[in-house]
């Protein structure tokens, strides 16, 4: 089996390095088809990068000798487009910008770095002999270069690939500085002025222009100065460009021993993403290469399912969320695990962030993903269990603000209960030490949908356990199921403030008369009630 190109996003080295590639080459021709200035959305370690730098070699007129080496074994080897081999290839990677030091002014001198480098990779790599003036503004540094380029009156044009284009700008929302958001891209702002001269250049010396990002909150701002681009990211021709479907996975996995075992367990955690609402359910590249390395190296799949090199990308939900009311939107999701919303293409950053903004960012970032599509929206949920994941430490990082403290060995020994005992006594302990310690504050609103999510929460981050709340059972829900290798769990929760006047007789009465309800075909099947009064609790197996 060749080798798995986990982390590898340069095409050349891929290929001359005879590792596996996955062929995206068929998109090239789809995308001349469509305009001369596309963009492209995806959220990050989603292969944007590799894409880009396949297109690079394609459309260099100087990797014209390259040609059979890098695509033989591709759909457009034989399948050449009209401008292959045809551009100069002038690339700006922004995926470095998000480090910075929170002023205008370092963000202007890192932005103009990453031109001015660009260019001259671009001057070196085609022997031309330009001196920057690194001293301008962004546009004028483009734009002094651009007319030099002009003036050499070369036969072929410039083909500009940017990746990552809003990767400072989504670190300026997570931020919450909205003020230097709308400075750097409002009337005057330098991110406008520079793609306004691409805008200017285009026809003459620009060919065509490819754009990568993850968010569309800096699209509006960017295309009011560059209005001639058209966004593909939900064209359900291209929903499948970069992410890998479930034909490639089984590909994939064709010479690795028990791979439905393999495939099954890759659905659960790196599965589920769709960009388009008639788009099919796709694995998330870079996530699915980590594991199957894992695989052909050791024979065994990965001790942990999120890749530790690249959770820091995957934690900026606390970020998008809190940019609202994080209470409302974590129920909402985590109520049947899915929401309702329009999904925003454009942003209005002079008004407060409505529920519907945080869940297309939510979205955008992959951390939702389209289910179904209705007339009046979409029902978003979230796409796996990695990514349940993250939620729930998301959730519990909430719990550790409001002065809870979570212990690791309290957790590890009630998971070992509940998957040797049978039993959810060190559960329910553990739930009622968190409620004696919350602060006060949360108990004004407190409920039994919190509750629930609590319990969610801390156990869904262990991967023995399957966990899910309102989990179907006939025309029923049921409040909370476990399943694990020795025994399956189903509960009845119900919370009682303290202060209430609510009747607990009343209320395990119409628990009991629930439970009894929830039937499902599992071995060694426990049902529980489980009854909160503030932080005490009853439990009673039924």
């Amino acid at each position: 089996m060749k080798k798995l190109p986990y982390g590898i996003s340069d095409y050349k080295k891929l290929i001359e390095n005879d590792y596996y590639y996955v062929d995206k080459t068929m998109y090239l021709e789809k995308l001349e088809d469509v305009s001369d200035t596309l963009v492209y959305l995806r959220p990050r370690r989603f292969g944007k990068t590799l894409f880009t730098s396949m297109m690079g070699y394609y459309y260099d007129v100087n990797s014209i000798d390259l040609y059979d080496d890098l695509f033989k074994d591709t759909y457009v080897y034989n399948h050449p487009t009209k401008n292959r081999n045809n551009y100069y290839i002038l690339k700006f990677d922004f995926s470095g910008m998000s480090n910075y030091d929170g002023t205008v002014k370092d963000l202007i001198y890192k932005f103009n770095r990453i031109l001015c480098v660009s260019i001259n990779n671009f001057l070196n790599y085609y022997n031309l002999k330009y001196e920057i003036k690194d001293d301008l503004s962004p546009a004028e540094v483009l734009m002094c270069f651009l007319s030099f380029f002009k003036g050499l009156k070369l036969e072929k044009k410039l083909y500009i690939i940017i990746d990552e284009y809003d990767n400072f700008t989504n670190s300026i929302l997570s931020s919450k500085n909205i003020e230097m958001f709308q400075f750097i891209l409002g009337k005057n702002g330098f991110v406008k002025d520079f793609y306004a001269k691409i805008k200017e250049y285009s026809g003459t010396v620009i060919d065509r222009v490819f754009i990568t990002g993850v968010c569309s909150i800096s699209l509006d701002s960017m295309t009011s100065g560059f209005n001639i681009s058209e966004n593909i990211t939900n064209n359900s021709v291209f929903n499948s460009m970069t992410a890998l479907t479930h034909e490639e996975v089984k590909e994939l996995l064709k010479e690795i021993p028990d791979s439905e075992k393999h495939y099954n367990t890759m659905i659960e955690n790196y599965d589920g993403y769709k960009f388009n609402k008639d788009g099919d359910f796709l694995f998330n590249p870079t996530l699915t290469m980590y594991y199957l390395k894992s695989v052909v190296n050791t024979g065994k799949e990965p001790l942990e399912f999120m890749d530790p090199n690249i959770i820091s990308s995957y934690e900026q939900i606390k970020d998008i969320v809190s940019l609202g009311d994080y209470k409302k939107i974590m129920n909402d999701i985590f109520d049947n695990g899915e929401i309702v919303s329009s999904l925003k293409v454009n942003f209005n950053l002079n008004s407060e962030f409505s529920q519907s903004d945080i869940i297309s960012l939510l979205y955008y970032f992959g951390y939702l993903t389209i289910k179904e599509y209705f007339i009046s929206g979409y029902r978003f949920v979230i796409p796996n269990r990695v990514l349940k994941t993250i939620y729930g430490d998301y959730y519990l990082s909430i719990l550790r603000d409001s002065l809870i403290k979570t212990y690791d060995d309290k957790e590890f020994a009630l998971v070992n209960e509940i998957m040797e005992d049978g039993r959810l006594e060190k559960l329910c302990e553990y739930i009622s030490f968190l409620l004696k310690n919350m602060d006060n504050r949360i108990y004004i609103d407190y409920k039994e949908k919190d509750l629930q999510i609590m319990f969610y929460t801390i156990l869904i981050r262990y991967l023995l356990l399957d966990v899910y709340l309102e989990y179907p059972s006939g025309d029923n829900f049921i409040d909370l199921a476990i399943f694990t290798k020795n025994y399956n769990y189903l509960v009845e929760l119900k919370y009682i403030k303290e202060k209430e006047k609510k009747s607990y007789d009343e209320v395990y009465k119409k628990a009991k008369e629930q439970i009894k309800k929830y039937t499902i075909h599992k071995d060694n099947l426990k049902k529980f009630i489980i009854i909160f009064t503030g932080s005490n609790y009853t439990l009673e197996e039924v």
